[in-house]
C-alpha cells in the first residue's frame, strides 16, 4: 500500500462536477490545504496579508458579485487561493477584462445546493482524501468491495447507516442464508436487525472506531465489521463474512485500511446523490420556465443549444410507480431528463432526440413502451408538447404539454374520452387517429395526447387563463354556487358542470348525476334563483359556463 493521498484541484473538480460549475480553467494542479469561508478570512488580517497566506486554500465567497469590477476585486484580494467558489449568476460577469485561466480558478455554486452543504462536502472530501489509501481500482464502492474480498478471502458487504446494501462482493459459491437474503432484498432483514439491536452488537458497531467481531454460530459464519466515519458522522459500515480458513488478524488490518480508502468514495455516494437530484430538478425547471440564461442549466444537463427537443407532462404518478416509469422512459429515450417541477405535481420529461419526431409520433412511441411494461391497474395520463429545435424554445413545448395534460384530465373527468369509431377533435376521424391517442378502451390504461387530440379542451383552458385577468366578476356565479353547496351540502355546482359537459342533454346529465330528470330541473331552477342567470338565456348560459370554467381553473 502507498502513502496517503492529498486532495488536489483536479480531483476537487472531478468530485464536485454537477453542483459546482467551473467558470475558468488552469493547468496548475496544486494541493488543496484547507476549505475556508470568505467571512472567516476577513476576520484574520494575517491570512489576507499576502498571497502565500492563502496557498492551497479553497475559499467560499458568499458576498454578491457586482459586475466585472467586483469580480476582479475579489480575485485580486484572494489571488493566492487555489480556487474560489462564487455565488450563482457570477458567470454573467465573465468576459473582457477577466482572465479565464490560471489560479485561483472560479467555480460557481449551483442554486440547487446551499453554502453550508458545499462547505461540509468539501471539508469531508478533503478529510477523506487525506486519510484514504491509494488502493487500486477503488473509484466506486463495488470495486472497493471486490478488492477487499480478493485480499482477504472474505465475502464483503458495504452498507449505509440504514443497513441498505450499497455494494457487495462474494468469494466462492457458498453464501449463508442471512447474507443471501440481505443481498437479494438490498438490506439486512428486519428480523436480523432486531436481533443485532437486542444483543447490543449494532450499538457497539456504531460507537466503535475499530473492527468489531461477531463469532460464528451454527451455519452462520463469523463476521468482522468496521464503521465508516467522517467528522464524527456515521457514513456506513463494511461487513466481512469469512470461513475458518481466513486469518481474523489479517482481515482486521485490511478492514482498517479499507475504511480509510472507502471514505471519499462513500462521501461521493451519499452526498452527491441528493445534490444531483436537486440540481437536475432546478436546471430542468429553468429550461422549462424559459430562463434567459440557459448556460449553466445546459452545461449541468449536458444538453446542446441546438437539437431536437420535446417535453412530456405526466400526471397521477404515485411514488411506487415512478422508478419503473423513469426506467422505461429512459429506455424509450436514452437522453430523457426527468424531474418534478412547479406546484402542479406534474412529472416533467425533457426528451432530446437524435432525429426529428412529431408530437404524435412521440406520444405513440411512449404509449407503446409504457403499455408493455407498466401494470394496467391504474390509469396513467401524459401530454406531449410541440417538438422544437432549440433549447431556448423548450419552454413553449412545456407550456403546451401542461395544457395538454390538463385538457386530457378534464376530458377524462367529464367522460368525454374518444372511443374507437367516433370523431376526434380537429375533424380527425377515428380511423385516422394515431396509435396511442386518448381512448376509452379499458385495455389501454396509458393515455397520452397531443394538442391536436384535445384541441377543444385545450382552447377552453387557454380561454379560462385569459379570462382570469378580467377579475373576480367572471367567477361570481360559480363562487355563489360553491358557497351554497358548502353551507347546505348541495351539488349545484357539480350539476352545472355535468349539464354543460353533456351539452344540455337533460336525460344524459340526469343519468350521470344519478337523479331523476325532475330533480335536475329543480336544481337548474335553484341555480337560476341563486345566480340570477338562466341556462335557457344565451348570455346567462355563456356567463355560467365561463364562470365554472375559470373557477375550476383557479382551484388548486
Amino acid at each position: 500500500m502507498s502513502e496517503t493521498n492529498a486532495l488536489r484541484v483536479s480531483r476537487l473538480l472531478r468530485e464536485t462536477a454537477g453542483f459546482l460549475l467551473p467558470l475558468t480553467q488552469t493547468e496548475i494542479d496544486v494541493e488543496v490545504t484547507r476549505i475556508e469561508l470568505d467571512l472567516d478570512l476577513r476576520s484574520s488580517a494575517a491570512a489576507l496579508g499576502s498571497p502565500a497566506g492563502l496557498a492551497g486554500a479553497v475559499v467560499l465567497v458568499t458576498e454578491a458579485v457586482d459586475g466585472v469590477a467586483g469580480l476582479n476585486a475579489i480575485r485580486s484580494r484572494l489571488a493566492g487561493a487555489a480556487a474560489l467558489i462564487v455565488p450563482p449568476g457570477t458567470h454573467t460577469h465573465l468576459g473582457e477584462g477577466t482572465s479565464a485561466s490560471g489560479l485561483p480558478i472560479l467555480l460557481e455554486r449551483s442554486t440547487g445546493v446551499t453554502w453550508s452543504e458545499v462547505l461540509v462536502h468539501l471539508r469531508q472530501l478533503n478529510e477523506g482524501a487525506a486519510s484514504a489509501l491509494a488502493w487500486p481500482d477503488v473509484d466506486d464502492l463495488s470495486a472497493l468491495a471486490a478488492v477487499i474480498a480478493e485480499m482477504t478471502g472474505a465475502s464483503i458487504t458495504i452498507e449505509d447507516p440504514a443497513s441498505r446494501v450499497l455494494a457487495h462482493s462474494n468469494l466462492g459459491d457458498e453464501i449463508d442464508d442471512i447474507r443471501r437474503e440481505t443481498i437479494l432484498s438490498g438490506a439486512i432483514p428486519q428480523w436480523r436487525i432486531a436481533e443485532l439491536e437486542e444483543s447490543g452488537f449494532l450499538d457497539v458497531v456504531r460507537h466503535s472506531t475499530d473492527v468489531v467481531e461477531r463469532q460464528a454460530a451454527g451455519s452462520t459464519p463469523a463476521r468482522s465489521v468496521i464503521a465508516l466515519r467522517s467528522e464524527g458522522e456515521l457514513l456506513g459500515t463494511i461487513w466481512a463474512a469469512y470461513p475458518d480458513s481466513v486469518d481474523p488478524a489479517s482481515l482486521r488490518d485490511v478492514l482498517r485500511d479499507a475504511a480509510r480508502a472507502a471514505l471519499p468514495v462513500m462521501l461521493r455516494t451519499l452526498r452527491r446523490s441528493p445534490f444531483e437530484k436537486r440540481i437536475r430538478r432546478e436546471a430542468l425547471g429553468s429550461i422549462l420556465g424559459g430562463s434567459p440564461d440557459l448556460g449553466p442549466a445546459a452545461t449541468l444537463l449536458a444538453l446542446p443549444f441546438s437539437g431536437h427537443y420535446a417535453t412530456l407532462a405526466f400526471a397521477e404518478v404515485v411514488p411506487d410507480r415512478e422508478p419503473v416509469l423513469r426506467f422505461h422512459l429512459r429506455a424509450a429515450f436514452a437522453d430523457a431528463v426527468l424531474a418534478h417541477v412547479g406546484s402542479d405535481g406534474h412529472l416533467a420529461v425533457l426528451v432530446h432526440m437524435s432525429e426529428e419526431m412529431k408530437a404524435a409520433d412521440i406520444r405513440s412511441h411512449v404509449a407503446s413502451a409504457l403499455q408493455r411494461s407498466l401494470s394496467p391497474s391504474e390509469p396513467l395520463h401524459f401530454g406531449v408538447g410541440v417538438a422544437v429545435e432549440r433549447l431556448d424554445l423548450v419552454h413553449r413545448s412545456w407550456t403546451e404539454a401542461v395544457y395538454v395534460i390538463d385538457a386530457l384530465l378534464t376530458r377524462s373527468k367529464s367522460g368525454a374520452t374518444t372511443a374507437a369509431g367516433s370523431t376526434t377533435a380537429g375533424n380527425q376521424s377515428a380511423g385516422n387517429q394515431p396509435a396511442g391517442a386518448t381512448c376509452a378502451d379499458d385495455h389501454s390504461m396509458v393515455r397520452g395526447a397531443t394538442a391536436e387530440d384535445v384541441a377543444a379542451e385545450l382552447v377552453g383552458l387557454e380561454a379560462a387563463d385569459a379570462l382570469r385577468s378580467v377579475g373576480p366578476r367572471i367567477t361570481e356565479p360559480a363562487r355563489l354556487l360553491a358557497e351554497h353547496d358548502a353551507k347546505h351540502q348541495g351539488q349545484l355546482l357539480e350539476t352545472l358542470r355535468v349539464y354543460f359537459a353533456t351539452v344540455g342533454n337533460s336525460a344524459e346529465a340526469s343519468r350521470r348525476l344519478h337523479v331523476h330528470t325532475n330533480s335536475l330541473r329543480h336544481r337548474l331552477s335553484r341555480i337560476e334563483e341563486i345566480t340570477g342567470l338562466s341556462t335557457a338565456d344565451r348570455s346567462g348560459r355563456l356567463w355560467l359556463e365561463l364562470a365554472v370554467l375559470v373557477f375550476d381553473r383557479e382551484r388548486p
